[in-house]
């Protein structure tokens, strides 16, 4: 297996249904699993100064109903906070429609699952489109987690000002083929519901 494959394997990956502010919404899931305890990850997804040391440091009120914003990413509101287990927040980035971030975390004897579930309105916010020069949800959302596991293991992260079209080599690969992975998984449901209305 190459490491690629290997890599690739590290995820799990899923879409469902979501009924969120914006409407209903279709949903993605990306399941993983991190060796440090559910206390640390949960630490590390909502200390705001850990955060900034691999993604962007959050600002606002961080309590649940508080306004908070991620400058240069999104902004919204704390829906539900439940230590150390549930992270639920409205997510609107600068363009474009908004959508909600959930984070379920889960001890599994000592270790983490993380469930990192993203729902948007946007049908197309799932995968990559080469006209529109942003992140596609799912590929992106895995280099997040990459970024959480490199910054819980003392490694440095992936920098997150760049976007998907500066990429070169390895880096490049492994988003494309993620993007690939969600195009299947997206197809795969998409052939087992109904379409949704939903703006592009």
């Amino acid at each position: 297996m190459s490491e690629l494959d290997v890599d690739l394997s590290e995820t799990e990956r899923s879409f469902g249904l979501r009924q969120i502010q914006a409407g209903h919404a279709r949903m993605l899931v990306i399941g993983r699993y991190l060796p440090q305890p559910i206390g640390e990850v949960w630490n590390a997804l909502t200390d705001p100064a850990r955060v900034g040391a691999y993604f962007a440091e959050p600002e606002g009120d961080f309590r649940r109903g508080g306004e908070y914003s991620v400058p240069g990413f999104a902004s919204g509101t704390i829906l539900r906070c439940d230590p150390p287990r549930l992270l639920t927040v409205s997510w609107f980035p600068p363009q474009g429609n908004g959508g909600e971030l959930e984070f379920h975390l889960t001890d599994e004897d000592g270790a983490t699952r993380v469930d990192l579930r993203y729902a948007s309105v946007r049908k197309r916010f799932a995968v990559m489109d080469p006209e529109v020069n942003e992140w596609a949800a799912g590929p992106g959302w895995e280099f997040f987690l990459d970024n959480l596991a490199a910054h819980l293991d003392g490694r440095e992260p992936y920098p997150t000002d760049r976007d998907w079209r500066s990429m070169e080599g390895a880096v490049r690969d492994l988003y494309r083929a993620r993007n690939d992975e969600w195009v299947r998984v997206r197809e795969e449901f998409e052939r087992e519901h109904s379409p949704l209305p939903a703006p592009d």
